[in-house]
């Protein structure tokens, strides 16, 4: 397919397993509601089941998706992630888990403008969410040692209730740490290429879980910023979890400037 001008956008789908009515509702929703000039699609195709890979296939084979990565084991998501992260050229990243969609005709345009107005230090756009304790999150066994061991870790205190946490001492006036993990839904958000490119993301430690909030925390210690842009026309974590883990979660409406 030839374009009049570089895409300004990779629209990155995850699919996984044996739901091809989900890839079907993302994969319309893309075509029925973003102008195709301004975006490449990347697919990944983890563990997909037959009737999905055969539909991933034909739609790359009308040109509707411009890159398929296909694993016939289960990556996890993060690995696949990886893969998928291999083939950006453009200047944003949008990254749909494949029960999030667009619903409406202005969407993608939506994203651009607060992307495109927003300052230089914010680099990721989304449904804003804040998590209280590591478990709700993520089953690594030291979520803190794991930020202190980063690449992207730039020595400031990780969120934790402990005295200290976040450089509080007496967070609330309760003595405590700030034990709050700020961070985008996973399920839908925007990036700058060039901030992923810089946190080499994701870290290739994860695997399924915890990569939401691990992302806040990587931007927070680069000091840089994170923008409540809320659905802006997306549908976003739309089926039932379908990983182990609990999701205790508090989404938050007022945005971050």
């Amino acid at each position: 397919m030839i374009r009049d001008r570089k895409p300004r956008v990779a629209i990155c789908l995850l699919t996984f397993g044996d739901y091809p009515q989900l890839a079907r509702r993302a994969l319309d929703s893309f075509q029925t509601n973003c102008k195709r000039s301004l975006y490449k699609l990347i697919v990944g195709a983890n563990a997909v089941s037959h009737e999905t890979l055969r539909l991933l296939k034909a739609r790359q084979a009308v040109g509707d998706i411009d890159h398929l990565i296909i694993s016939g084991t289960n990556l996890c998501k993060y690995p696949m992630m990886r893969r998928m992260f291999e083939c950006i050229d453009t200047e944003y990243v949008w990254w749909f888990d494949d029960d999030s969609f667009v619903t409406g005709r202005r969407a993608l345009s939506q994203w651009l403008q607060a992307a495109d107005s927003a300052s230089k230090p914010t680099v990721l756009w989304g449904e804003l969410a804040r998590c209280n304790h590591p478990l709700a999150f993520t089953d690594l066994e030291d979520p803190l040692g794991f930020v202190r061991s980063a690449p992207w870790y730039r020595g400031l205190p990780p969120p934790s209730w402990r005295a200290g946490g976040k450089g509080e001492f007496n967070f609330q006036g309760k003595g405590q740490g700030d034990g709050r993990w700020f961070f985008i839904f996973g399920g839908c958000w925007m990036m700058r290429t060039c901030a992923l490119r810089a946190l080499d993301w994701p870290d290739a430690r994860l695997r399924h879980r915890g990569g939401d909030a691990l992302l806040g925390e990587a931007i927070r210690q680069q000091g840089w910023e994170m923008a409540n842009v809320g659905a802006l026309g997306v549908a976003i974590n739309t089926e039932a979890r379908r990983g182990a883990g609990r999701d205790l979660l508090t989404r938050l409406s007022a945005n971050l400037r």
